[in-house]
């Protein structure tokens, strides 16, 4: 396997998040390796969870939310499989903003997707794991991956959540770390989307439409995670 030329950051540097004290424990935080902007981890952020074969609604929803925290300098965060992770980070990076790839397998591992290669950005753009460099992609690792992404994040965006499964299950990480969570509302319910109105019910803040511009209304959480609200 290929050896990427990524960096080491351990828990004794200032730079390193605090949160993952919290998340992992003080004495057994992991080392993070990582490529590209590590100033990023300063930015005010919301992470993007969703079904990697979302609708395109959903993909709707993410790229265009994601496009808009682009335009306030908000930090999207998100893993980075294909469906809401990959529009998440499009948006950012089409409209000049910030995105943070988590992965949830080795750094070395990580591969510009192809979506993305035309418009990546390294100077906008961290990639980082706190798996070993060579561990593989499981189920158990995003599951874990996604804790992560809801613990550095200032509010999590759930895009489209099943009834089960890994999205959900950040959704409910983020009302269990009392993060701000806000959940895409669709007019109708399907089983692509049914955990969106579970995580409504248990405290999630509905994601709503501006009727005039028709565009997701974020200003509120742009406002309420800036660094100078």
């Amino acid at each position: 396997m290929k050896t990427l030329d990524y960096k080491l950051l351990t828990s004794d540097d200032d730079r390193y998040p605090r949160i993952m004290g919290d998340l992992f424990g003080h004495f057994d935080t992991p080392s993070i390796y990582y490529i590209g902007n590590l100033a990023l981890l300063s930015l005010p952020s919301v992470g993007f969870c969703g079904s990697r074969s979302a609708s395109e609604k959903g993909l709707e929803i993410a790229l265009d939310c994601a496009s808009q925290f682009a335009t306030h300098e908000i930090c999207v965060v998100s893993g980075y499989a294909k469906g809401v992770d990959t529009q998440a980070h499009l948006g950012a990076i089409l409209h000049n903003g910030y995105t943070i790839v988590i992965l949830p397998e080795g750094i070395n591992h990580f591969r510009i997707k192809r979506e993305l290669s035309k418009i990546w950005d390294w100077g906008r753009i961290l990639v980082m794991s706190y798996f070993e460099p060579d561990a593989i992609w499981r189920a158990d690792r995003a599951m874990d991956r996604n804790r992560v992404i809801v613990g550095i994040s200032d509010a999590t965006i759930v895009i489209e959540a099943r009834e089960n499964g890994g999205t959900f299950h950040a959704g409910m990480t983020a009302l269990q770390q009392k993060k701000p969570l806000i959940v895409a509302k669709y007019s109708d319910t399907t089983s692509s989307n049914i955990g969106n109105e579970r995580l409504i019910e248990l405290g999630g803040i509905p994601l709503q439409r501006n009727k005039n511009t028709g565009l997701s209304e974020i200003r509120w959480i742009v406002s309420s995670i800036s660094r100078d609200s």
